[in-house]
């Protein structure tokens, strides 16, 4: 009997210390499984449909034409092959990784944003854990994951992705600075290459490293090493993104696809000089609301006043380094919410340190649990479809009934918008809608083989409507199709991929 109360005893206090509420393992995970409702959801929620069809188009374009990696293709590009200029697509890549596994699903772009993100998440708390304390490393956590990065973290683009190796290898280069395991060294090149080839903006995370490598006394010889693999992963963006990717451009004809930004910095104050209350917002309280904000201004105040300078430097470092990047995008920093995303880890970091010095546990617990609250709260309704966008879940099978997948379509979606074409399956032109009804623009296309003109009548709240004189093959409350070429006819059922 004694024996068979210890071993309920000693299970008992297992399942405690695996079940410990302090365990930052355990609110990751339950973070993620708040994040797995609807996961397999198309890309059609409130916010960036667009983006993310983009990024699809370059996956599903791999596992139907071309798996070559340095050749990333779109569908917009018209009669051209699509290859052109994007960010190096390792997060493309991994979409059709799984989908030779399993067949392709848009949703799985989904599932890896959310896998990385949150061991990038945990990375963090680890790294900050060994310099800071577990109560500083806690509290940034939470508020870190459950800021902008809560929604943001499943959708299906590479910022969170990116920024999650990155936090990773910030990780694995601070344990090679501490212990000097070459395999550290290792993982750092990779992963920081990785994520930083990713998305260019992802680099300011690992520009902290600058701290220790000035200020700390490690070897020397650790030191150089770092330096030369950081060398080495700022070659290869420059590789990539400064020669590689125009080269795509020139060569492949579609240069439109893929903006680096305002040529110069100047040109990028000038479009937000004068819009600066909303740039302070997109960078300050949207991406943790305003009680994060709150605590964030607040810690940062205590910091200077403190003179905590190691504190201050790890912050202002990667923020100096953002700001070149705001003025860089300009005034898409108003309009594109995800900019701002590889800049939160670190207001995350100060607002951590900030709720640790409450002395009161729980009052601390009660602010960071508020905080989590209402970021997740604001960001629920990203969560299902957005009404203006639920028909074009099937629009596949509407135009697979009036063409073959090798025909070309112009669609009135707008210059930049993929979503349309992606959920079509179709390759070809998006316009505006106005350019549709000149005869010049139509006749220019039809000669490079476009067949059939594919009108929506709304989009984004908006009248999209065209009347075209051409023959009309079909019609429903949300589109309208049109045969390009005159001796086209209405008989198309049963036309297929």
């Amino acid at each position: 009997m004694h024996l068979f109360l210890s071993q309920e005893m000693s299970s008992q206090t297992a399942w405690k210390k695996y079940l410990n509420y302090k365990d930052i393992r355990l609110w990751l995970i339950f973070l993620s499984f708040l994040r797995l409702y609807a996961i397999t959801l198309p890309p059609l929620e409130f916010q960036h449909p667009w983006r993310q069809a983009d990024g699809l188009m370059i996956a599903r374009n791999f596992y139907e034409e071309d798996a070559n990696i340095f050749y990333p293709r779109v569908d917009t590009a018209g009669e051209k092959s699509g290859i052109t200029g994007s960010e190096f697509p390792v997060f493309n890549y991994c979409i059709y990784l799984m989908s030779l596994a399993f067949g392709y699903q848009h949703w799985y772009g989904r599932l890896i944003a959310l896998i990385f993100s949150t061991l990038g998440s945990y990375y963090f708390y680890k790294s900050i854990r060994r310099f800071f304390g577990e109560s500083v490393a806690f509290n940034a956590t939470i508020i870190l994951t459950a800021s902008y990065w809560f929604s943001y973290s499943r959708k299906i683009f590479p910022e969170c992705f990116s920024a999650g190796l990155c936090l990773m290898a910030l990780y694995f280069v601070l344990e090679y600075l501490e212990n000097g395991k070459a395999k550290n060294l290792i993982f750092y090149l990779l992963l920081g290459s990785l994520g930083c080839l990713s998305k260019i903006s992802s680099t300011l995370l690992l520009s902290v490293l600058a701290i220790p490598i000035i200020f700390k006394a490690y070897p020397m010889s650790r030191k150089l090493w770092t330096m030369v693999m950081s060398g080495i992963i700022l070659v290869s963006i420059f590789a990539w993104y400064f020669v590689w990717v125009p080269y795509l451009n020139e060569t492949f004809g579609y240069g439109n696809h893929f903006s680096m930004g305002c040529p110069l910095l100047s040109m990028g104050w000038a479009e937000i000089k004068d819009r600066w209350p909303e740039v302070l917002r997109r960078l300050y309280i949207v991406p943790t609301k305003y009680l994060g904000f709150i605590i964030f201004a607040g810690s940062l105040i205590y910091i200077l006043y403190k003179r905590r300078w190691t504190i201050f430097s790890l912050f202002i470092v990667p923020y100096i380094c953002f700001l070149f990047i705001i003025l860089k995008t300009g005034k898409n920093v108003i309009a594109d919410q995800y900019y701002v995303l590889c800049v939160i880890p670190a207001m995350a970091f100060v607002a951590g340190f900030g709720l640790s010095q409450i002395r009161n546990k729980k009052i601390m617990l009660m602010i960071l649990i508020a905080t989590a609250v209402e970021n997740i709260g604001a960001q629920i309704r990203d969560f299902r479809f957005h009404k203006m966008n639920m028909h074009f879940e099937n629009l596949e099978s509407i135009v697979d009934k009036v063409s073959s997948r090798q025909d070309l379509f112009v669609i009135n979606s707008g210059p930049y918008c993929p979503t349309v074409m992606y959920f079509a399956h179709r390759k070809g032109w998006t316009v505006a809608p106005t350019v549709l009804q000149d005869p010049e623009f139509l006749s220019e296309i039809r000669a490079k083989g476009c067949k059939f003109v594919l009108v929506c009548k709304q989009m984004y709240n908006h009248d999209y409507d065209v009347i075209l004189d051409l023959p009309q093959l079909f019609e429903s409350e949300y589109y309208r199709i049109y045969a390009l070429n005159k001796e086209l006819n209405k008989d198309f059922t049963g036309r297929g991929p």
